[in-house]
C-alpha cells in the first residue's frame, strides 16, 4: 500500500473515531447516528453519506448559512479546486496561461494544479472556463484523468451515445466500466446536463473509494434537528458578506443580490457607542443595508438592520447568525399573550404588536444567556416641506412581520432574520443581545410580556438605530391616506415605564433599554441643548399656524427628568446636564417674549416655541406645572437663584388666577389663551399628578406657598371622584406622601395616566 493511501485511510478511520467521541451513537452494525451539519442534508437525502464524509475530510465545504445547496451547478473552476483538494495536488505557481485566471483569482490554485497534472486542459478560446458549468461528460473525462482510470475492455453503450462529444466518449465509457456511473434510469447518460454539487461529490467519492484513496464510511443516520419559527432552506445561489459584530459568533448578510461593502462609521454617545456598517445592494443600485451595532455601557448590544430600497425592484436581505457550543436553545414568544386591539379615536388603528420573543441559550458548560428578537417593519418615509424651508417627517407603516426563524444543528444554533422589501420602502429589524440573562426569571419575563400585550400602544416595539417609532395621533401631518402614520414621539423615545420597572426590579433588560433610550435622545437632539419635535400637529397648526420643528415644553420637561433620574440611578456624572439646559431655556423665554403676562411680577411661559415662527401660543396647566417643577429642581441641584425667581413668577400667576383655573364642575381648565381666557377639557389624571408634585416641591422651599396647590388638588380630585375616573399609581402614592389619602378618587387604578 502506498504511503499516500495509508495516510488517507488513517484519516478516514480517525474521523470515524472522532465522530463517536463527540456524541454519535450506533444504530446498527453498519451505521452511526450523528447531528446534521447542514440544514439541507438530512436522512431523506440520497447522497448524505458521501457528502458527510467528504465534508468531514475537508474536501468540500458548505455555505455560511449552514446549507450545502446540493442542487447548485458546479463550475469548472469549483471542480478544479475540489479535485486539487481531494488529490492533495501540489501547489503550482501562477502562469498566464488562461485569460480568465489571474494571479488573484479564487480559482488560481485549482486551475494551475489541475492543469499541471493534466486533468483540466482549458478551452480552445484560451480560457479555463472557470465560470462555465461542468457538464456530465466533462466530469467523466476529468475524473478518469484525475484518478488514472484505465479501459477494462468492457463494452458500454448508452441510448444517447450520439449526443456524447467525441472528445469525451472514452471518458464516459471508462467511468461506466468502473461503476462510478451507471447513467440514468432510462438508459441515457445525459452528457450535456450540468453537474450539481451532490452529483459531483458522489462521483468524486466513488472514484476515491474505487482507487483506494479512502475507505467507504458507515451509513449515516442523522438526529432530527429542532427548528424555530418558519425555518426554510434557500436552494439557489446566494451572496454572503460577513459583518464583524462579535468576536465569537458569526454574523453574515445573505442575499441573491450582490452585496458590496461601502464603509463603516463609529459614533460615541454618552453611555454607548454605535458602529454602522454599510453595504450597497446590487453593485450600482441605490439600495443600501445599514447594520448598526450599538454597544451599551453594560456590555449588551443592539443590532439594528435597515434596508433602504428607493427603487421598484424587490430585495430580500437575511441577517444570518451562528452560535456554537450550545446544549439547548428555547424561544419564549410574546404571542402567548394575545392582544385585544381597538380603533382609538385619537390614534386610529395600530398595526404593531410586540417583539417576537426572547431566545434563551444554554452553553455546553452550563452558562445561560438571552437575546430579545424584534420583528421586521416595512414602511415609507413621508416628508412635508413648508414655505419657511422647514419640514415635518413621518412614516407610513406598510406591515409588521415575523422576521426570525432558526434551526439547531448539533451544538450550533443558526438564526435567520429576514428583511423583505417590495420597492420604494424601508425595512427595519432589531435585536438586543446579551451574554447574561436579560430577565432573572421566567416569571419576570412573562409579566413584562403580558404588560406589553395589555399596553401595546405605549410600549416601544419598533426600534431603529435612530429611535423607536410609534403610532402617531391622527392629528399630525403628513398623515397617509391609510391612517397608518408612525413617528418618533419624544414622549416615547424616553421610556418612563422602563425606568419605573428598572427601579423596581433592576432587571438587565430594562437597564439595556434605558441605555438605548439615552442614545436615542442624544441622536434626536443633535447639536442643540433641547429637543424639537419633527412632526407637525394639525391641532396646533390650526390654532396658531405652528409647523415642525418646534419646542414642546412638556416633552422637554419630561426628557430632562428622565435623564436626571436615569443618570442618578446609574451613577452618571452628567445626570443633571439635561436639567440645567432645559431650566436655562425656560428662564430665557421672558426675554424672548414667549410668555403670557398676568401682572408686573407674574406670567406664564407658553407651551410651544416654534423654530422659525414668531407666534403666541397658550399655556396649559400641565405644561405650566411641569416647567415650574423643573425650575425648582434645578434650583435645588445647582443653587442658581435665577431658577427660583422664574418659578416664583409662575407661582404668582397661578395664585392670581387660581379661581379662574377651576371649572364650574370642579375640574381644571386645560389652558389659558394669550387673550387670558380659560378653555378646554383637562387630562383625566395627568394634571393631578403634576399638582401633587408641585405641592411637594414648594413645601420643601416654602410651605406657605402650598395652599394654592391644595385648593387645586382638592377640586381636581373631587371632580374625578364624583365621576368615578379612578387614579394612577403615582396619584395614590403622592396623596399618601402629602397626607391627603382621603382624596383618592373612586374607580380603577391605572399604570399610565390618561
Amino acid at each position: 500500500m502506498s504511503k499516500k493511501r495509508v495516510t488517507t485511510v488513517l484519516l478516514a478511520s480517525l474521523l470515524s473515531i472522532m465522530l463517536v467521541l463527540v456524541g454519535c451513537s450506533s444504530t446498527d452494525a453498519n451505521s452511526i447516528a450523528i447531528d446534521q451539519s447542514f440544514a439541507d442534508i438530512h436522512n431523506q437525502f440520497w447522497a448524505k453519506d458521501e457528502v458527510t464524509q467528504l465534508v468531514d475530510m475537508g474536501i468540500i465545504n458548505g455555505y455560511p448559512d449552514k446549507q450545502f445547496r446540493p442542487t447548485l451547478e458546479v463550475s469548472r473552476g469549483q471542480a478544479a479546486n475540489l479535485l486539487s483538494s481531494a488529490l492533495q495536488l501540489p501547489d503550482a505557481p501562477y502562469k498566464p496561461i488562461f485569460k480568465d485566471v489571474s494571479s488573484k483569482s479564487s480559482h488560481l490554485k485549482g486551475a494551475m494544479a489541475t492543469y499541471e497534472a493534466g486533468i483540466f486542459l482549458g478551452k480552445e478560446d484560451g480560457t479555463f472556463g472557470v465560470g462555465d458549468s461542468l457538464t456530465r461528460e466533462q466530469m467523466a473525462t476529468v475524473i478518469v484523468r484525475a484518478f488514472d482510470l484505465q479501459d477494462t475492455g468492457e463494452e458500454i453503450q448508452f441510448k444517447d451515445e450520439n449526443r456524447i462529444s467525441e472528445s469525451h466518449r472514452v471518458g464516459v465509457k471508462i467511468l461506466a466500466q468502473h461503476g462510478i456511473t451507471t447513467g440514468k434510469e432510462d438508459g441515457t447518460f445525459d452528457p450535456k446536463t450540468a453537474v450539481n454539487r451532490a452529483t459531483y461529490v458522489v462521483f468524486l467519492h466513488r472514484a476515491m473509494v474505487q482507487t483506494g484513496k479512502i475507505e467507504k464510511g458507515p451509513e449515516i443516520v442523522f438526529n432530527e434537528p429542532a427548528t424555530l419559527g418558519k425555518y426554510e432552506t434557500v436552494r439557489y445561489e446566494q451572496n454572503f458578506v460577513e459583518v464583524p459584530i462579535s468576536g465569537t459568533d458569526k454574523t453574515y448578510l445573505r442575499s441573491n443580490n450582490y452585496l458590496q461593502y461601502a464603509g463603516e462609521k463609529t459614533t460615541s454617545h454618552a453611555h454607548s457607542k454605535d458602529t454602522v456598517y454599510t453595504y450597497n445592494v446590487g453593485g450600482l443600485s441605490p439600495a443600501v443595508v445599514n447594520v448598526t451595532k450599538r454597544l451599551l455601557e453594560n456590555g449588551d448590544y443592539f443590532i439594528f438592520t435597515e434596508l433602504k430600497n428607493p427603487q421598484r425592484m424587490p430585495i430580500k436581505i437575511d441577517v444570518i447568525q451562528t452560535e456554537s457550543n450550545l446544549s439547548k436553545g428555547i424561544l419564549r414568544e410574546y404571542s402567548r399573550y394575545p392582544i385585544k386591539k381597538d380603533n382609538d379615536d385619537t390614534f386610529g388603528f395600530d398595526l404593531t404588536t410586540y417583539p417576537t420573543g426572547v431566545f434563551e441559550k444554554t452553553t455546553i458548560d452550563g452558562n445561560k444567556a438571552q437575546k430579545m428578537i424584534g420583528k421586521a417593519y416595512r414602511s415609507k418615509e413621508l416628508t412635508l416641506t413648508y414655505p419657511n424651508g422647514e419640514s415635518s417627517h413621518t412614516r407610513e407603516l406598510d406591515d409588521e412581520s415575523e422576521a426570525f426563524s432558526g434551526i439547531f444543528l448539533g451544538d450550533t444554533q443558526l438564526s435567520v432574520y429576514s428583511l423583505s422589501s417590495r420597492g420604494f420602502d424601508i425595512v427595519d429589524q432589531w435585536l438586543l443581545v446579551s451574554d447574561e440573562l436579560l430577565f432573572s426569571s421566567h416569571q419576570v419575563m412573562d409579566n413584562w410580556m403580558l404588560e406589553s400585550a395589555t399596553y401595546y400602544k405605549k410600549r416601544n416595539k419598533w426600534y431603529t438605530a435612530n429611535g423607536p417609532y410609534n403610532k402617531m395621533a391622527t392629528t399630525i401631518e403628513p398623515m397617509p391616506k391609510s391612517g397608518r402614520g408612525y413617528g418618533r414621539n419624544l414622549l416615547l423615545v424616553k421610556e418612563d415605564r422602563t425606568m419605573a420597572m428598572y427601579n423596581e426590579t433592576k432587571e438587565r433588560y430594562f437597564e439595556s433599554l434605558l441605555y438605548n433610550s439615552f442614545a436615542n435622545l442624544d441622536i434626536f437632539r443633535g447639536n442643540k441643548t433641547y429637543w424639537e419635535t419633527e412632526v407637525t400637529s394639525t391641532y396646533l397648526k390650526g390654532l396658531f399656524g405652528i409647523t415642525a420643528p418646534f419646542v414642546d415644553t412638556r416633552f422637554n420637561e419630561q426628557i430632562a427628568l428622565f435623564l436626571y433620574n436615569g443618570g442618578k440611578a446609574f451613577g452618571h456624572d452628567d445626570y443633571n446636564l439635561g436639567l440645567k439646559n432645559y431650566a436655562d431655556l425656560l428662564v430665557s423665554q421672558k426675554g424672548k417674549g414667549n410668555i403670557i403676562k398676568v401682572n408686573a411680577s407674574a406670567y406664564y411661559i407658553q407651551d410651544y416655541f416654534p423654530s422659525k415662527q414668531n407666534v403666541k401660543t397658550h399655556t396649559s396647566m400641565n405644561h405650566l406645572l411641569g416647567g415650574m417643577n423643573i425650575l425648582l429642581l434645578a434650583y435645588k441641584e445647582m443653587g442658581d437663584p435665577v431658577y427660583l425667581e422664574t418659578a416664583e413668577s409662575l407661582l404668582a400667576a397661578i395664585e392670581v388666577d387660581a379661581n379662574k383655573w377651576i371649572r364650574p364642575d370642579g375640574d381644571i381648565w386645560y389652558k389659558v389663551s394669550p387673550d387670558h381666557t380659560f378653555v378646554g377639557r383637562d387630562y383625566v389624571h395627568l394634571t393631578l399628578e403634576d399638582l401633587i408634585h408641585s405641592y411637594e416641591m414648594w413645601y420643601e422651599i416654602d410651605p406657605s406657598t402650598t395652599a394654592v396647590f391644595e385648593k387645586l388638588i382638592r377640586s381636581k380630585a373631587g371632580y374625578m371622584d364624583k365621576n368615578g375616573l379612578g387614579y394612577t399609581t403615582k396619584i395614590k402614592a403622592g396623596l399618601d406622601r402629602i397626607g391627603m389619602p382621603e382624596l383618592l378618587p373612586t374607580g380603577p387604578e391605572h399604570t399610565d395616566a390618561l
